[in-house]
């Protein structure tokens, strides 16, 4: 978990210290792609060699993974109102990602790349950025577990007093029986391939909808419901809006 803080630690300098001065701008008239590819391998630490591969398979162009920085202060933390939040602020993150047609169309080439792309320690998972009209994407950030991407996309419940570290503990202890595997993650949901079953899918539906009410209250509609959607997908899934 120190591991996890220090990367929260160096997104907040990133965010604060990035300007338009010194930002190194991609822009669309380089001279040609492998200048361009070379700039963006050289600002995210992703190799070449997984970016042309995920280039082929997703025949779209690369782009640097951001993320839209959003107020992340818990309703009931004392210090809320003398802390000031830029608004309209993005940061860029240290990973790529290349725009799908379809949720589906990712996953497969997500499952068909892992094999050669995470035994290099990259990790793959769906992200759909945080406006209406973004489109699903893949991404590739360089890390060796299933949480750092969560830290990277600021994924909370703030309306639930859960902010990102307080769910990926959540998500830590229920990996140590579910053994979890990322699927997708952004800035209000996140999604976990469960590889090892529960004994009770009751009690995990019960549990996981102690930690988000809205799982069950704007989804499947009650706890039967969702206990069977557990055990028929082999999937967790949070929706913290």
């Amino acid at each position: 978990m120190t591991k996890l803080i220090s990367i929260v630690g160096f997104l907040t300098i990133l965010l604060f210290s990035c300007n338009d001065k010194n930002k190194q701008t991609l822009h669309s008239n380089m001279p040609n792609s492998d200048t361009f590819l070379n700039l963006l391998s050289v600002q995210t630490g992703i190799e070449i060699f997984a970016i042309k591969l995920l280039e082929t398979e997703t025949k779209a162009k690369p782009e640097h993974l951001k993320t839209h920085f959003s107020c992340s202060i818990l309703p009931d933390d004392p210090n809320r109102e003398f802390q000031n939040v830029p608004n309209g602020k993005v940061v860029l993150l240290p990973g790529i990602c290349f725009p799908v047609d379809s949720n589906k169309i990712g996953l497969d080439i997500i499952k068909k790349l892992r094999p050669k792309i995470e035994k290099k320690g990259y990790k793959l998972f769906i992200c759909d950025g945080n406006n209406s009209n973004d489109r699903n994407k893949i991404a590739i950030v360089r890390c060796d577990d299933e949480f750092t991407p969560l830290v990277y996309m600021q994924t909370n419940g703030i309306n639930y007093g859960i902010d990102n570290h307080k769910l990926i503990l959540h998500l830590d202890s229920l990996n140590q029986t579910l053994d979890l595997k990322l699927i997708g993650a952004d800035f209000d949901w996140c999604e976990f391939e469960i590889r090892k079953e529960p004994k009770d899918w009751h009690q995990l539906a019960q549990k996981l909808y102690e930690i988000c009410p809205d799982i069950v209250e704007q989804g499947t509609g009650d706890i039967q419901k969702l206990e069977a959607e557990l055990k028929n997908s082999k999937r967790l899934y949070f929706w913290l809006d």
